[in-house]
């Protein structure tokens, strides 16, 4: 049986798939599998899996199923998984050759550690490297109290929940998960469109230790098109619904851990309701502006409240320019939400978001 299962979720991107598997046979750690999970793509991912077939045996295990998103198809992944950890992998993206090793050396100096993340590089869409995403992208992610147990490697303090809560600063790529913490109800949040590996790493540091390296583990590739790139009101509508699905899943946080919540909900809101107005979705603006004030209450906010009620009168309720603004995803079922607010392109795309 393998240590560890790397499970990869992949739609359409046939063009990439063998720099990723090269990068995970490249691995100086090899006691691996991976686990290629495929919405029936069309474009030749079938045929490039079997080019690998005589190599690699039944280190690589392929599952194709109809595409219904990253998140399902990790979750296939997961329950398909064999290794005592779980990895993840985007099938744009690359781990780096010491990637597992260094992962699994603090397995195995703390034993008690039931997650292990670390740092990434990326190449943004002008080719430009940046060599920590710490460094350049985190508010938070060196904030973190811990404890150094071998050069680079850290054992993060028991109060990591809080931290991770204040930023989802942990890429999908980056962590490994031992298999028994997850169990059979830790999963991510399938059909949500941005930001579900925050939820799914934050569940996991709830039942264990976590650790991290502080060195890049994995390359990032910014890919011309994405829906993380290119659609900031999407990604700001179910940035919300996550937050407040977080309130459903930890009900027990303490008033400073909802607190952290509570502010990061109403900001969202209020830019949600700044959004609105300006695309003349005066009705969507006043919902936004009313949840950031009874969230946070602010003088501003109400003011905003009133004057996008004053011009939602005025426009005499009608829509604006903005469909997916008058879209509540916590409310609403999330696959009607996806395909009323998607082009035909970006469903074929929103299965390979970070």
């Amino acid at each position: 049986m393998p240590s560890v299962s790397i499970v990869v979720p992949t739609y359409k991107r046939a063009q990439y798939l063998g720099r990723m598997i090269d990068s995970v046979v490249a691995q100086t750690y090899d006691d691996w599998e991976l686990i290629i999970v495929d919405g029936r793509s069309n474009d030749g991912t079938a045929e490039l899996i079997d080019s690998y077939r005589a190599s690699l045996g039944d280190r690589l295990v392929f599952i194709e199923q109809h595409n219904q998103g990253c998140c399902v198809a990790r979750n296939t992944g997961i329950d398909a998984a064999r290794g005592e950890f779980v990895a993840f992998l985007d099938s744009d993206d690359e781990f780096l050759p010491e990637k597992l090793a260094r992962q699994m050396e603090l397995f195995a100096l703390r034993p008690e550690l039931g997650m292990v993340y670390g740092d990434y590089s990326y190449l943004d869409l002008s080719g430009a490297f940046v060599q920590s995403m710490f460094d350049t992208k985190s508010r938070v992610a060196r904030q973190v109290p811990s404890e150094e147990v071998s050069p680079n490697l850290h054992v993060c303090a028991p109060d990591f929940f809080s931290f991770l809560l204040k930023e989802y600063f942990i890429a999908t790529i980056v962590g490994v998960v031992r298999r028994e913490v997850l169990g059979h109800d830790i999963r991510f949040l399938e059909h949500d469109l941005y930001g579900c590996e925050w939820l799914f790493y934050l569940e996991s540091a709830r039942r264990c230790r976590v650790g991290y390296v502080d060195e890049p583990l994995c390359m990032h590739h910014w890919v011309d098109g994405s829906l993380s790139r290119t659609s900031k009101i999407r990604n700001m509508v179910y940035h919300r619904r996550l937050l407040k699905t977080m309130h459903d899943r930890f009900p027990d946080m303490t008033r400073d851990q909802r607190r952290v919540i509570d502010q990061q909900l109403a900001e969202t809101c209020r830019q949600l309701g700044f959004d609105s107005h300006k695309t003349a979705e005066f009705g969507p603006s006043v919902r936004y502006f009313r949840e950031a004030f009874l969230t946070e209450p602010r003088s501003s906010t109400a003011a905003h409240l009133a004057q996008s009620a004053c011009r939602w009168v005025i426009a005499l309720g009608r829509s604006g320019t903005e469909p997916m603004l008058r879209i509540d995803p916590y409310r609403t079922h999330p696959s009607t939400a996806i395909c009323s607010s998607l082009t035909t392109q970006q469903q074929d795309d929103h299965s390979l978001l970070e």
